[in-house]
């Protein structure tokens, strides 16, 4: 029994881990920041508990307190989405490093620093057997917990997050560690001669001692409190509410091993959610026009190669820029690559995302795509940059020679990275602007404020378009003024060459980025 006890308590703890870092990430993001501000949390707390938990070993005797604690940690697990709901808007004023550290430290040090005393507790009551087994006892223990931490890690990241969601699973964590509460409330019946370092002659008395009695009590009443507590957290907590706090009907949620996505509509404009960051918005009355900006600007690659017949577009979200190419442009077969197979059903449930033989969609990472598709492609699009974390391997020299070499001759590749355009804080855009300028001769970069006059200060969607074609700039600005010659539909466009940036980028201060060595997260904070 005891030896499952542990088992469970190292599951728990990792998964509970895991599970940290995406109930962060609405209002802190996921970027590294916020993954080591988890680790090192329970890192902390591993170091004191385990301290704790041999104190408490040796001073009131394991079998006595062991499911008690197992119990609080139960508890504090299940209350873990009570406690976030305020954490994590204060948390987020704090800044990327502060707020990350505080809000993994207020919601999860807790149940991290009871769980992690269940070890030493462990070895306590093994040491029942007697001192000459000890080392062996000890090192079963930790095989145990450490097999138990394995299983929590695997079970958690690659089925249960996307299979219960994120309250339940934690509240389901709570439960199990409950369970394994009770389950302790027994072990005084199988070591009765737990000995006391401390307190020798007492070892006759643990199991009718008045702290054997008052460690009973306090686990039942934890037993019976995390109970009723989970049940509310699933009725009232984990649900999707029907109305979100911008006051949008709430259409879907689910949680999935990248984000957690919403679908929800007001008005006549439905919108797509990773987390916290609104990925797509589709005016309703055409399915086709983009309520968020920067999407049309994609079409600006067609003013460098108007003669293109393939588009790849990295990053679905709910489909608009690969569904826009694929109405305006007959003749052209575009390719999407999604990793979250989820957003695919999204993009087709919600925003009528079409089934057509020239709009063909992969869920798989894109430059796992990059590297192994045969396919060559007149325009590549990335549209997998969120505002608060890039996943770095996407904005690397590496990656954008291997894009490249999936590209014609003249092809296109077009970007968005939300940045400013000059000053400190746009190192992230004159990084990125600084890497494809190694690997393509020409770039042009454009705000996206639709013919208004930008604040190059100011943070804003850029979208940078880089070529080998020699297009002159008044080539470019001329076939923006014509929509294409006609054929884009995209409102607007015309006025979209007024956005084009001529000052000088400033590069001397920012790294070309490379897959050794691209810190994105850093340049993000800088924001």
């Amino acid at each position: 029994m005891l030896n499952a006890i542990v088992f469970v308590c190292g599951a728990a703890l990792m998964s509970l881990e895991i599970v940290a870092a995406r109930v962060l990430a609405p209002a802190l993001g996921n970027s590294i920041f916020v993954w080591g501000s988890v680790i090192s949390s329970v890192m902390v707390a591993l170091s004191l508990g385990y301290w704790i938990g041999g104190h408490l070993a040796d001073r009131f005797g394991a079998s006595r307190t062991l499911a008690p604690i197992i119990a609080g940690a139960g508890v504090l697990t299940i209350i873990v989405p009570m406690v976030a709901a305020p954490v994590l808007p204060w948390s987020a004023d704090l800044g990327p490093r502060v707020g990350a550290l505080a809000a993994s430290a207020l919601i999860f040090f807790a149940p991290s620093l009871l769980l992690a005393m269940v070890t030493p507790l462990g070895v306590r009551l093994a040491s029942a057997k007697g001192l000459a087994h000890i080392g062996r006892s000890a090192g079963a223990l930790s095989s145990i917990s450490t097999a138990g931490s394995i299983v929590g890690t695997l079970a958690t990241s690659f089925w249960l997050i996307p299979l219960l969601s994120l309250e339940p699973l934690i509240v389901a964590i709570g439960f199990i560690l409950l369970a394994a509460s009770g389950a302790a409330l027994f072990l005084p019946l199988f070591y009765r001669s737990e000995p006391s370092v401390e307190n020798p002659g007492a070892l006759h008395a643990a199991v009718d001692s008045g702290i054997t009695r008052f460690g009973a009590a306090v686990s039942l009443v934890l037993i019976v409190v995390g109970a009723a507590l989970g049940a509310w957290v699933l009725v009232k907590v984990a649900p999707a509410p029907a109305i979100n706090a911008m006051g949008e009907q709430v259409l879907f949620r689910q949680d999935t091993q990248y984000h957690r996505i919403t679908v929800t509509e007001k008005g006549n404009v439905r919108n797509l959610r990773f987390d916290a960051t609104r990925q797509s918005g589709v005016d309703l009355r055409d399915g086709l026009t983009s309520d968020v900006r920067y999407p049309d600007y994609m079409q600006l690659s067609m003013a460098l190669k108007p003669d293109a017949r393939s588009t790849l577009v990295l990053g679905l979200g709910g489909g608009l820029i690969s569904k826009r190419f694929w109405h305006d442009y007959p003749e052209m077969s575009v390719d999407s690559v999604e990793i979250d197979p989820v957003v695919v059903d999204v993009a087709r449930r919600y925003f009528s995302f079409p089934t057509d033989s020239r709009l063909r969609v992969f869920a798989q990472d894109a430059r796992r795509y990059i590297q192994t598709t045969k396919d060559t492609y007149d325009i590549v699009i990335m549209d997998a940059y969120y505002a608060d974390a890039l996943p770095f391997h996407l904005t690397t020299q590496e990656f954008f020679k291997e894009a490249k070499s999936r590209m014609s001759p003249d092809g296109v590749m077009a970007y968005n990275v939300i940045s400013a355009l000059e000053g400190d804080t746009s190192k992230l855009f004159r990084s990125m602007y600084k890497t494809a300028g190694t690997v393509w001769k020409h770039l042009w970069v454009f705000g996206v404020n639709t013919g208004q006059k930008a604040i190059p200060q100011s943070r804003q969607n850029i979208i940078v378009l880089a070529t080998d074609a020699d297009v002159s700039g008044a080539d470019l600005l001329r076939r923006i003024s014509t929509a294409i010659d006609g054929r884009s539909q995209v409102t607007g466009i015309r006025a979209m060459g007024e956005d084009l940036y001529s000052g000088m980028v400033e590069l001397g201060d920012v790294p070309v980025m490379t897959d050794a060595y691209a810190p994105t997260d850093q340049l993000i904070s800088l924001q």
